[in-house]
C-alpha cells in the first residue's frame, strides 16, 4: 500500500517527534524516569517503514499515467521482526495490456511489429472464416518478405498451420520459387520447415525437394540450412539416405565442428545401412579424424554411436585407439564419455586389456590410482567396476584391496573416495564370495 507523498516528506520528523512522545508516555505510565536509551528486543522490535519511492504514484495527483511506466517496477517485500533490516526487492516485468490490432491499414507493416504480429496471429487463429480470408488476402503480397522478418515469420508459420487447405496450397505455390532463399535465411528456414511439413506426402513436396537437393553440400554446413536438412531427414527417413550421403561425403571435418552437423552425420550413418559401400566411404572419412573426435565436444557422440551400432571392423579399430590413449581420453571431459561407452559396449577381451592397463606398474602411481583421483577419470574406473563381468571384477578387486598403499592413496583423494566407497561396498555385500 502506497503512502501519501506529503506523508513521505514528513517521515523524518515523524520518526523523531512521535517516537519520542511515545517513549515518554510509556515511561511515565510505568512510574519510571524518562529513558535515555532504547533497548530493543530483536524478537519483538518495532518496525519502521523506510521511504520507498513508487514510480506508479503520481506525486501531487491521484491519477496513474501509463506513459510514465518503467520497464521494471520494484515490489517491496515484508521484513517481519526486523527494525533495521534493509528492504529486499524483486523485479516485476512491465505490464503491457493486450490490444486487438485493427485490421485496417497496412497489415504487412503491422506484422513486422511484435504486438501487431501477435494480435494478427490470434485473430487469424480464433476468427471466423471471413476474418481468415481478410487477413490472408491482405498479407498475400508480403508472404516472402514476412517469412524473412523477425516477427513476420511467426505470422506466416501461423497461416501455414491454421489456414484452410486452399490457403495452405496457395501459400505453397507462392513460396516454392523462393525455397533456396528461405533455406539459408535465419528466419526463412523456419518457414520452409513448416512448409515442408505441410507439403509432405503431396506431389508438391517432390517439387520443393528437387529445388533443394542440388544445394545439399552447402546446406549441411550452413548454420540455418542444416536445420532444413534435418527436417528433410526426419520426414523422408530411409528414402533420403543416398541424398544425405552425397551432401556429407568429403565434408566430415567441417560438419563435426557443431552439434547440428554431427546430428546429420549420425543420422546419415544410421539410415545408410542398406548402402554398405557408400556407408563405408563415410565411415572411413570419419576414422581419419577419429582421435580428434574422441575429445571433441560434439564429435564424441559420433564415436559413441559407432561403438554401439557401427560395423564390427570399425568398433575394433576404435577400441584399439582408446587403449592406445586410455589415460589421455579418461582424463578428458568428452574423451571420458567415449571410454565409458567402450567399456559398456565391449566384450570381455577388451575389458581384460583395459584391466591390464589400469594395473600396469610401468608408471607410478598406477593408472588405476591416477584415474581414481581425477574429476573425470574416477567415473571411468567406477563404470569399469560396474560393467565388467564378475570374474574380471573379482580379479581387479583382489589386486587393489590387497595393496593398502593404493587404497590409502585413493581414499585420501576427493574423487578417489567415490571409487573407495564402491570397493568397500562390494566387500560388505560379499559380492565376490571371498
Amino acid at each position: 500500500m502506497f503512502q501519501d507523498p506529503e506523508e513521505k516528506d514528513m517521515i523524518g520528523d515523524l520518526l523523531n517527534d512521535s517516537f519520542e512522545a511515545d517513549k515518554t508516555k510509556k515511561s511515565y505510565a510505568n512510574n519510571r524516569p524518562p529513558a535515555l536509551e532504547i533497548k530493543q528486543n530483536q524478537k519483538a522490535s518495532p518496525v519502521y517503514q523506510s521511504k520507498v519511492y513508487s514510480p506508479q504514484v503520481q506525486h501531487k495527483a491521484n491519477s496513474y499515467d501509463l506513459d510514465l511506466r518503467l520497464t521494471k517496477v520494484p515490489v517491496q517485500q515484508s521484513a517481519p521482526n526486523s527494525a533495521l533490516k534493509a528492504k529486499s526487492y524483486e523485479c516485476m516485468t512491465q505490464f503491457i495490456p493486450e490490444e486487438e490490432i485493427s485490421l485496417d491499414g497496412d497489415l504487412i507493416s503491422k506484422c513486422k511489429d511484435q504486438n501487431g504480429a501477435r494480435s494478427i496471429q490470434k485473430q487469424f487463429q480464433e476468427g471466423p472464416i471471413a476474418i481468415k480470408d481478410l487477413i490472408f488476402n491482405r498479407l498475400e503480397k508480403g508472404f516472402v518478405s514476412l517469412s524473412k522478418d523477425v516477427f513476420g515469420n511467426y505470422v506466416i508459420q501461423n497461416l501455414l498451420e491454421n489456414g484452410t487447405p486452399q490457403q495452405q496450397s496457395k501459400m505453397l505455390v507462392i513460396l516454392q520459387p523462393h525455397t533456396l532463399q528461405l533455406a539459408f535465411h535465419q528466419y526463412g528456414c523456419r518457414v520452409l520447415q513448416k512448409l515442408l511439413q505441410n507439403a509432405h506426402r503431396t506431389p508438391e513436396f517432390q517439387v520443393i525437394f528437387d529445388s533443394i537437393k542440388g544445394k545439399v553440400r552447402d546446406l549441411v554446413t550452413d548454420q540455418h540450412g542444416n536445420h532444413v536438412v534435418q527436417k528433410l531427414i526426419q520426414l523422408m527417413e530411409s528414402d533420403v539416405s543416398l541424398w544425405v550421403l552425397d551432401g556429407i561425403e568429403g565434408q566430415i571435418s567441417k560438419l563435426v565442428t557443431n552439434s547440428f552437423g554431427c546430428r546429420i552425420i549420425q543420422k546419415a550413418v544410421q539410415i545408410s545401412n542398406d548402402n554398405a559401400e557408400r556407408q563405408m566411404r563415410v565411415l572411413q572419412e570419419i576414422m581419419k579424424i577419429s582421435q580428434e573426435l574422441c575429445t571433441s565436444q560434439y564429435g564424441n557422440y559420433i564415436i559413441q554411436q559407432l561403438l554401439k551400432d557401427g560395423p564390427e571392423v570399425i568398433q575394433i579399430e576404435i577400441q584399439q585407439i582408446i587403449m592406445d590413449k586410455i589415460e589421455e581420453y579418461s582424463l578428458n571431459k568428452f574423451g571420458s564419455n567415449v571410454v565409458d561407452c567402450a567399456i559398456k559396449c565391449s566384450d570381455n577381451k577388451f575389458k581384460l586389456k583395459v584391466m591390464e592397463l589400469l594395473l600396469s606398474q610401468k608408471n607410478h602411481p598406477v593408472l588405476f590410482v591416477r584415474l581414481s583421483k581425477n574429476a573425470y577419470g574416477n567415473y571411468v574406473v567406477q563404470n569399469f567396476l560396474k560393467f565388467a563381468d564378475s570374474e574380471i571384477q573379482k580379479e581387479l578387486y583382489l589386486k587393489i584391496t590387497n595393496n593398502q598403499q593404493l587404497l590409502q592413496e585413493i581414499q585420501q583423494s576427493q574423487f578417489g573416495q567415490y571409487v573407495y566407497q564402491m570397493l568397500t561396498q562390494k566387500l560388505e555385500l560379499e559380492a565376490f564370495k571371498l
